[in-house]
């Protein structure tokens, strides 16, 4: 079934010609005013599209579209106008985030045509939103518990890369931010392909044969080869590719590719990835971004500057009874929570790194090395 339009004017006669000429084409619904088109949002489901008229009584069509995204941030709005005054379009972009501006006289066709463009645009937006929260979520959520299970290290770089970047891409004022989201998420999948020692090698700068090496430079090419093939994560496995890519064109993938040729979510989680690395050898958040600065031929100056205002930015409050560390166990640590130090196993073998943000399936993890090797505990959390 289509998505419905709210077509909303104070002219009673041109809510009747809407009527009449509209009613074949389109399901809508026609509210008298801005006032009675908010009720109509309240009180139905989203509409695909809502059209106001600019010159109302009371409450004018840039106030109704500005409370119309509140309420329905998905809704696609346009606005109608006799008025074509430069600034009126300007207003009304920024404060309503028009889709579409249109002035009269519009003629059916022209008015017709705009809506079902409209229609189309409200389609991809929650269809993008569906794909990500409804059918790939699950797959995602499962590609990422057994992350957690085969590498804890891993998983836990992807738990700090996850936050940053979605900041990142606030910054940047991505209007979606799914794929650098996921790529992060899935960013070290590749290390579940490589035997752990290799990996622990790796990790601690013991030195590798020629084939380690070239295994672990390869791992972005392997990540991205396992998750290519799942549909629409053609741009994440992309991201994942690049996330090595110096912004000059070295490093790697070794293909010719530089700066804007680089996929952005490759550039954005290049950003965050080495951010991350130099700020634990750093021991400062500064530091390691003054160092990057200098290195700024290896970096998007556009993600280097969003990284400098995500910096400058105040970290969100945390509830008094939150922000102190308390003991807990396999039975009593809760979703959500977050290691402060790392959990093992009474044999010294690491379960989970620290700051590793438990999820439901690091709870059954943890009850079951608790049950059949035994677990050091108590262990710190946070929240």
């Amino acid at each position: 079934m289509s998505p419905k339009v709210l077509l909303v004017d104070d002219d009673p006669n041109i809510l009747a010609a809407y009527t009449r000429t509209l009613r074949k084409r389109f399901q809508f619904d026609t509210a008298q005013g801005g006032e009675e088109g908010l009720a109509c949002i309240r009180d139905n489901p989203p509409y695909g599209v809502i059209l106001s008229d600019m010159r109302m009584p009371g409450m004018d069509g840039i106030q109704f579209l500005s409370q119309a995204k509140e309420l329905s941030p998905d809704s696609v709005r346009m606005m109608l106008t006799g008025n074509a005054d430069q600034n009126t379009a300007i207003d009304a972009v920024n404060e309503g985030n028009i889709f579409r501006f249109l002035t009269k006289p519009c003629d059916p066709d022209t008015l017709a045509l705009s809506l079902e463009a409209g229609i189309k645009q409200y389609q991809l937006v929650t269809a993008e939103r569906e794909l990500v929260e409804g059918t790939l979520k699950g797959s995602l959520a499962l590609l990422v518990d057994l992350l957690s299970i085969a590498d804890p290290v891993a998983f836990a770089r992807s738990q700090h890369l996850g936050p940053l970047t979605q900041k990142l891409a606030r910054a940047l004022d991505l209007e979606s931010t799914w794929v650098v989201t996921v790529a992060s998420m899935l960013s070290q999948i590749g290390a579940l392909t490589v035997p752990p020692s290799v990996m622990a090698k790796a990790r601690s700068g013991d030195p590798l044969t020629s084939h380690e090496r070239e295994t672990v430079t390869r791992l972005p090419e392997i990540g991205s080869d396992l998750i290519r093939h799942i549909p629409r994560m053609e741009e994440v496995a992309q991201a994942i590719l690049f996330m090595n890519k110096n912004y000059n064109g070295s490093g790697f993938p070794p293909v010719h590719a530089r700066e804007e040729e680089i996929p952005l979510g490759g550039r954005i989680l290049k950003v965050a990835s080495d951010f991350l690395d130099l700020e634990e050898r750093r021991g400062s958040a500064h530091a390691a971004l003054a160092e990057m600065t200098q290195a700024s031929l290896f970096y998007d100056p556009k993600v280097l500057q969003a990284l400098a205002r995500t910096l400058e930015m105040p970290d969100e409050p945390v509830a008094a009874d939150q922000d102190l560390p308390r003991l807990a166990t396999h039975d009593t640590v809760q979703a959500g929570q977050i290691l402060v130090e790392g959990v093992e196993t009474r044999e010294g073998i690491l379960v989970y790194p620290p700051l590793t943000r438990v999820g439901e399936s690091h709870l059954e993890r943890l009850k079951n090395f608790a049950r059949l090797v035994g677990l050091k505990e108590p262990f710190l959390v946070l929240g």
